[in-house]
């Protein structure tokens, strides 16, 4: 647990500091015709998200591939994990996985901050257009109800990223990379292997995603 808080800790801190940083480039550099502004605004967050994860997997990566060893028995610390890691794989051994990683997670990203970004967007548009007696501004339920949408959405669509990514770092000397991973996979349990473990994916998303984004508002 311990190394789950600190890895997910640090590297949310760097992701969202990245991220509000763009959104203020994006801002700053917004077209002034309205139909290229608005497609701007909606685009241009997808690419900040990924960019903001790139900044936090130097911390995240390590991090969820020694939790993935404790788990899975491979080590029995995370100072004997690091050392024996060190020892038998070299410095880059840490990042073992980490295309898998970017393969689960940069999409992931960029779906979660992008969607919540852009449905909250969408909704508030629609609660001006209804004639809302909230129109004019975006409530917390609103958040959290944009919020758990998003994480529904966002876990099912990458639940195949994840179970290649579970793969590698669980088994990396088994595959050449993420693809290989991937074709192994369905190869020996089918395409739907792929999805093995999404509904309950969803169902913890959810509500993670419904109470995590709207405090981080």
């Amino acid at each position: 647990i311990g190394t789950y808080v600190t890895a997910d800790g640090v590297a949310g801190a760097i992701k969202f500091t990245t991220y509000e940083a763009l959104k203020r480039v994006i801002a700053r550099n917004r077209p002034e015709d309205p139909k290229k502004a608005e497609a701007w605004d909606r685009w241009s967050l997808f690419a900040a998200a990924g960019a903001s994860f790139i900044a936090s997997s130097v911390v995240l990566v390590p991090g969820e591939l020694i939790k993935q060893r404790l788990q899975m028995g491979q080590i029995t610390s995370v100072p004997q994990g690091i050392a024996h890691i060190l020892k038998t794989e070299g410095p880059l051994g840490l990042f073992a996985g980490y295309g898998g990683v970017c393969f689960r997670d940069v999409p992931y990203t960029m779906l979660e901050l992008g969607l919540y970004d852009n449905f909250k967007s969408l909704y508030f548009k629609f609660k001006n257009r209804a004639g809302s007696k909230n129109s004019g501004s975006i409530t917390q339920l609103d958040e959290i109800m944009c919020a758990a949408i998003t994480g529904g959405l966002t876990g099912y669509i990458t639940n195949p990223m994840d179970v290649v990514k579970t793969k590698l770092m669980t088994d990396s000397h088994l595959y050449t990379g993420f693809f290989d991973a991937a074709r192994k996979q369905v190869a020996a349990q089918g395409f739907g292997s792929l999805f093995y473990g999404g509904g309950a994916r969803v169902a913890w998303l959810m509500p993670f995603t419904a109470i995590y984004l709207p405090v981080y508002e």
